[in-house]
């Protein structure tokens, strides 16, 4: 569940960004009461958050122009809000410091009714700030306040006039509410734990939230309400709380499509999650809440991955899988019986893979004359030609395969692999020595390698 602060701006963020290339971008701002006060706006490159400082005069007047990337989102003081810009836009701007919440910053000119709206909602985040301060806000005040800047935000959203964007918008403005509120208990059960628990408004609150109105919930506001009634539950029921979860989501969902897609979205999310031995029993009460034949299959299918996690380890015999040469020839795993193998996973897009390149070369180059062991690469990429014209330009010098597949082959699912790269050590009858072995970047790789062929 993410916090509250960080799911409004990203919501609005890449709800709001339109175009990042040939901007054609002016912004004209006048800053009220400025004593050189840290404003900044950031727009991204790919996947790069840059960030520019606004050059604030004197007389706190400032222009901003750029022809290649729009802005997405202002930062006053450390708080961002998202920018709701198109190419060509030019728009005014006045920030006045003295002012508090949405009458700090007010846009004129293009768009600015709905930049209005998204700097009325990123401050319903600023209520947090009060929370986490230590002292108890009780749930009345607070949701007299987060109605008030609710209120203030429904208002601009109302001179929205672009109505797909408002009906984007709407949506949001209906959950956020729900989930801000329900922030609220989050917070103050780490802080004042035996307070929240008692407030009669709280549980007020909670108890009128609809699980069935899909156009007030989401998956945030339904497991953030299911954990209240989990955590309120009798103490002495020491079941698994994925399985108790689960079993208040079938009794609090009648909506046969919200349950579905809950129940599957939090599957989904446990099996991403830490290894736990019980997960097969999890998974047999999804099987009794989610009637969607088709999701369950698909867990269905992730969970044998998962379960792999248990069954693949050191000292068992390797499962045999089938691997393609740059030539197009295919082998085995045990075709390489006799020796030791040293495999490392890895893929042309995986930036850590090919930091470790150089380093499993030099292994490759001291153990060249050792008739024992054999080093092989085996690449998860999807697209062949660019993993082979990689190995080409590299010149490579030891083996390199890749699996049809990638990170959905079997070889991938039946190793347990999570992330790559990865190394195994695997002995010279095909018995797994080391299903997860150190980078060979670390100190004292290749004496560990010796000691271990020379026993």
């Amino acid at each position: 569940m993410i916090r509250m602060k960080k799911y409004i701006v990203l919501f609005l963020l890449f709800g709001g960004i339109v175009s990042t290339t040939n901007a054609q971008i002016k912004i004209q701002g006048t800053v009220k009461h400025y004593k050189g006060e840290c404003l900044t706006l950031s727009y991204y490159e790919g996947k790069h958050e840059l960030i520019d400082t606004l050059q604030v005069g004197k007389s706190g007047k400032f222009v901003y122009q750029h022809d290649q990337h729009l802005p997405a989102s202002l930062s006053v003081m450390e708080q961002k809000t998202p920018l709701y810009l198109e190419p060509g836009d030019q728009f005014s701007v006045v920030i006045d410091l003295k002012k508090e919440g949405s009458e700090r910053v007010i846009f004129k000119g293009d768009r600015s009714a709905e930049n209005n709206y998204q700097y009325a909602m990123s401050q319903l985040a600023s209520l947090q700030e009060e929370l986490v301060s230590g002292e108890y806000v009780a749930f009345k005040d607070y949701q007299k306040k987060l109605d008030e800047k609710a209120r203030i935000a429904q208002e601009r959203l109302e001179k929205v006039a672009d109505e797909q964007i408002r009906e984007k918008w709407t949506r949001l403005q209906n959950v956020i509410p729900l989930y801000m509120g329900l922030d609220y208990y989050g917070i103050v059960h780490r802080v004042n734990p035996d307070k929240v628990v008692v407030d009669p408004d709280f549980t007020t609150f909670v108890q009128s939230i609809d699980l069935n109105d899909r156009n007030r919930v989401d998956y945030n506001v339904i497991f953030g309400v299911i954990n209240w009634y989990l955590d309120k539950a009798d103490k002495t029921d020491t079941r698994d709380r994925s399985i108790r979860y689960l079993e208040r989501v079938e009794k609090m969902i009648t909506d046969r499509q919200i349950r579905n897609e809950h129940a599957t979205a939090y599957m989904n999310w446990r099996l991403k999650g830490k290894k736990v031995t019980n997960m097969q029993e999890v998974f047999d009460k999804y099987k009794t809440v989610c009637t969607d034949t088709a999701s369950i299959a698909a867990c269905q299918e992730k969970l044998n991955v998962y379960l792999n996690y248990f069954k693949i380890r050191n000292g068992i015999e390797a499962p045999d899988f089938e691997m393609v040469d740059v030539n197009g020839q295919k082998y085995r795993l045990s075709d390489f019986r006799g020796k030791m193998v040293y495999i490392d996973v890895w893929a042309t897009w995986c930036a850590p893979c090919k930091a470790e390149i150089p380093h499993v070369a030099a292994l490759h180059e001291e153990f060249k004359n050792d008739d024992r062991i054999v080093f092989i690469s085996i690449s998860v990429d999807t697209r062949a030609k660019v993993w082979k014209k990689m190995v080409e330009e590299k010149n490579l010098a030891w083996q390199q395969f890749i699996v049809e597949g990638g990170t959905n082959s079997f070889f991938y699912k039946q190793y347990a692999i999570e992330f790559i790269p990865r190394f195994m050590l695997i002995d010279k009858n095909g018995i797994i020595v080391e299903v997860d072995y150190m980078k060979p970047s670390v100190l004292g790789c290749a004496n560990h390698i010796k000691s271990i062929l020379d026993k």
